[in-house]
């Protein structure tokens, strides 16, 4: 199948009850294997999400929602609070490997600009996409470096999932 059309089989081509269920059994595995440390949050495939499977997540018990962009809202459904990422380090129309500092980079840029001048929600986080079985070492080294640096900056600071959802973890 083209990948196209796997997209559009993940929601359209299944009841709701099916596809909520099998988010839910996802999801108490997940919590399972993962005890303290899980938190139930959406990442759906692709980053694309059916608008109505946003409004029924938070009754299945997902309380986050991440996909890729600016979010057009901090609480997409009752009780659903929404944190994407701003900036992704694969070349994903190329090598597939690392994109390139000033790519990276240009995005996390421009998502911090939006903020400020008000074209994205100031309040939002800007987040990193990671891939890791994808990463190269020179996104690796990227990622490190670019840790390091936030860390090191008197305005920048690295915040959990957990923190921005409003949880204890």
């Amino acid at each position: 199948l083209s990948i196209r059309r796997q997209r559009q089989m993940c929601i359209r081509d299944r009841p709701w009850r099916q596809v909520i269920g099998e988010l839910v059994r996802g999801r108490d595995r997940l919590s399972a294997l993962f005890a303290g440390r899980f938190l139930p949050v959406m990442v759906p495939p692709w980053n694309r999400i059916d608008a109505g499977l946003v409004a029924r997540l938070p009754a299945a018990g997902f309380y986050g929602l991440s996909t890729y962009k600016a979010r057009a809202s901090g609480e997409p459904a009752p009780g659903l609070r929404q944190v994407n990422c701003h900036a992704d380090p694969v070349d994903w129309q190329g090598s597939r490997g690392f994109a390139g500092a000033e790519t990276v980079l240009a995005a996390v840029v421009d998502h911090l600009r939006d903020r400020r001048t008000g074209a994205a929600d100031a309040a939002e986080p800007t987040g990193i996409l990671t891939h890791h079985q994808l990463h190269d070492e020179p996104a690796w080294a990227f990622l490190a470096e670019l840790a390091a640096r936030v860390r090191r900056h008197a305005a920048g600071r690295w915040v959990s999932l957990g923190t921005v959802l409003g949880t204890s973890r």
